[in-house]
């Protein structure tokens, strides 16, 4: 079949809009009227869209470049295509991030049949044109007379199409904040373009802050360990510390905690909150393209002069963890491993490796695989599943949100018995060392409501499941009473508001370090720690 360029990328474009946005097209028909006005809105946006993406691959398809990189972006859509219309989940900057950031036992959850079927004919039809299709051979200065008049038929097709209904387009893409993440394959290039962008941006000098950092000589016939657990996927709406229905959190029902009850995240997805939970500056204050270039507040306790380690479970630090000695929890016992990945009781195995050798005040970070989605049944052994039916493959589309729900929960339930062993080794070893736990989680999920999945939606348009994290302290008794900490008053305050603002101006407290960044409005303790003497 003879073809040219332009109508090769027209074609494709066409074939794109149709089948890469199913949940864009089904998010529009949800929120427009069905009207002759509300057709014609649906209509005009097709062309506008066919207008857009043709702009978009003529643009990124110059020359003998085009084949390989139609290939190259009908994959991309698809792939794209089916996670949004999977897991509902929104594609931006921050997502991509996640993705470049995921590691391959975390990749591994999500490749499996139905994503590789939806590649196979969503971008297998068209690249038989593709491939197939005859492209004349032209001059130079033909073809490039044909790539500029490619792109200007895309802009003529997309403001031809939209302008005349310019109004409708304003008020619903206003109202309508999420449907932009959806349209595909827009929402990936545009996505990669502000990730590049924001990275580049941040190759700036490097910022230290907290240098004037110290701790206050005392006397103390015992060492203090503050034991940070770094929760991963826990969403405060399953945690029955926090009133949820189902017993979640048997065990540390027993333990004497403190659960704050109205705890928000940084962000919803790991690459945007630890480094901000990490950071010295509020989420208002806090910029993630400045966050590889400035000291963490790990940095700071460490220049203070506690020991300070992180063992990850996980999928890195996201550099927070740069300048301060860092294992993994897999060493510390293989046998919790599997195909790549480790259950969290492997960190019941480093602190009693630790605990014997805390000879000095001490902040540990223990960084758990928590409630990982979408393969939660991993997250527990067979022992460990108190709720059934569970969904037992990484492809949840498969399972009824009952199943799901009850292969997360199990997820939190496992936590908790992680948590409740980490306090039992802390309360066993406390005439020797005094002990704090902490425990907050880096974002939330969603398990189905309003048809969203997984996490990462984008802060403002994600629901509330997403951000609202559990938190929990647990002090031995030694502990409450050096750090000055009214128990009784804390206890009146749960219920109060807070945020991953909160974390590092407490564990500065918790640490005794004195330094100008200290802000003690976002200490949690500072409300309830009674006047030393």
């Amino acid at each position: 079949m003879k073809l040219t360029a332009n109508r090769l990328c027209l074609v494709v474009a066409a074939w794109m809009v149709a089948t890469a946005n199913h949940t864009f097209w089904q998010h529009l028909f949800k929120t427009q009227p069905v009207s002759a006005k509300g057709w014609l809105f649906a209509a005009s946006l097709a062309l506008a869209m066919t207008g857009a993406t043709m702009f978009l691959l003529r643009l990124l398809s110059p020359g003998r470049a085009l084949r390989v990189m139609l290939t190259l972006l009908l994959v991309i859509a698809a792939g794209a295509s089916w996670f949004i219309d999977t897991y509902g989940v929104a594609i931006d900057s921050d997502m991509l991030r996640n993705v470049v950031q995921t590691n391959p036992a975390e990749a591994r959850d999500f490749l499996d049949w139905p994503l590789l079927w939806r590649i196979a004919w969503q971008a297998g039809i068209p690249l038989v044109l593709v491939w197939r299709a005859r492209l004349p051979l032209d001059t130079f200065g033909r073809a490039l007379r044909d790539y500029v008049l490619g792109a200007l038929a895309g802009l003529a097709l997309l403001f031809g199409a939209g302008l005349p209904l310019y109004s409708s387009y304003a008020s619903y893409f206003r109202n309508q904040d999420v449907a932009r993440y959806f349209i595909t394959p827009a929402n990936v290039l545009v996505g990669s373009v502000t990730l590049v962008r924001k990275t580049l941006h941040g190759r700036q000098p490097y910022i230290k802050v907290g240098e004037d950092a110290s701790r206050p000589a005392t006397v103390a016939s015992k060492p203090l360990l503050v034991v940070l657990v770094v929760g991963e996927t826990a969403r405060a709406a399953n945690f029955s510390l926090g009133g949820y229905a189902r017993d979640t959190n048997p065990l540390l029902k027993q333990r004497g905690v403190f659960y704050f009850t109205d705890v928000h995240s940084c962000g919803t997805a790991t690459a945007m909150s630890v480094p901000c939970m990490f950071s010295d500056l509020p989420r208002a204050e806090f910029k993630l393209s400045q966050a590889d270039h400035r000291d963490s507040v790990l940095d700071v306790m460490a220049r203070a002069g506690l020991s300070v380690t992180w063992v990850d479970n996980q999928s890195g630090c996201k550099k927070v963890c740069a300048r301060v000695p860092t294992e993994e929890a897999r060493r510390y016992h293989p046998d919790s491993c599997r195909d790549g990945e480790c259950l969290d009781d492997a960190l019941l195995y480093v602190l009693s490796a630790k605990l014997p050798q805390v000879a000095r005040d001490a902040l540990l970070v223990l960084h758990a695989m928590g409630s990982h989605g979408p393969t939660y049944f991993r997250r527990v052994t067979a022992d460990h599943e108190p709720f059934k039916p569970i969904c037992p493959t990484e492809r949840i589309e498969t399972c009824s949100d009952e199943q799901i729900v009850n292969s997360y929960d199990n997820s939190i339930a496992y936590t908790d018995f992680v948590l409740a062993g980490l306090i039992d080794q802390l309360a066993a070893q406390q005439a020797r060392v005094d002990s704090v736990l902490l425990y907050v989680s880096d974002h939330g999920e969603s398990l189905g409501e309003a048809g969203l999945y997984l996490h990462g939606q984008p802060y403002l348009i994600a629901p509330d499941v997403q951000k609202k994290v559990p938190m929990l302290m647990w002090f031995s008794s030694g502990a409450a009473s050096r750090l000055n900490v009214d128990t009784a008053c804390l206890r009146s305050h749960l219920g109060a508001p807070y945020s991953h603002d909160n974390l590092s101006h407490t564990l500065l407290a918790l640490g005794n370090v004195k330094s100008s960044i200290y802000r003690p409005a976002l200490d949690l303790l500072q409300p309830c720690r009674r006047a030393s003497h």
